[in-house]
């Protein structure tokens, strides 16, 4: 199944070159050959530390659980030899074929000064708040993971698991859409950021 995982992760990189690119393109970007590198590195780079240190951590140890070094390189050069040049690939085709950006209604130039926000609409407010009830959502489950983990028990409830994260998913989902409506109904244009982290 990790296999599997891997090898969709690298063979779908074609998909986020073309959607970055064509999205860079029409939002004014020139600078494409760093926002394709971005998008192929700025998820598997850290992801890729990050296991590095738990599978040394293994290593350490003397788990079963530890990877051999065959493997790394093996997952390395799926990366560099299909992962990279798919994502490079897509973004020459989303540079080159995405139309221009329309607008569904009339534009200005000049854009509107932004109003000062009321200080619970504002960027840290919006952040706790969507923050903190996706955790709520999650917190009871997580409980009980950590406790399974402390304890040295096996964690058995899958399902459950699957559940709560479906919920952790759309709990996000619907906090991210009402905090960038309120930011919008405020009259304040800059929501791509936000929306990303008022719920991240």
């Amino acid at each position: 199944m990790n296999t599997a995982a891997v090898l969709i992760y690298a063979l779908t990189c074609c998909v986020s070159g073309y959607v970055a690119s064509s999205l860079y393109k029409k939002i004014g970007g020139e600078n494409w050959v760093w926002n394709v590198v971005l998008t192929s590195t700025l998820f598997s780079v850290p992801f890729f530390f990050i296991w590095s240190v738990m599978n040394s951590v293994a290593w350490y140890n003397q788990s079963t659980q530890a990877l051999p070094f065959t493997t790394i390189v093996l997952l390395s050069l799926i990366w560099l030899i299909v992962g990279f040049p798919l994502t490079v690939i897509g973004g020459i085709f989303g540079r080159n074929w995405s139309s221009p950006f329309s607008a569904p209604c009339r534009t200005k130039n000049i854009p509107r000064e932004i109003p000062q926000p009321i200080w619970y609409r504002s960027a840290f407010v919006h952040m706790i708040v969507g923050g903190f009830l996706p955790f709520s959502a999650i917190s009871v489950e997580l409980y009980y993971i950590f406790s399974t983990i402390w304890g040295h028990d096996h964690y058995t409830l899958y399902g459950i698991l699957l559940i709560v994260f479906l919920i952790l998913l759309s709990v996000t989902a619907c906090i991210s859409i009402a905090l960038t409506y309120f930011q919008l109904s405020s009259e304040d244009y800059r929501w791509w950021w936000r929306s990303v982290f008022s719920s991240g």
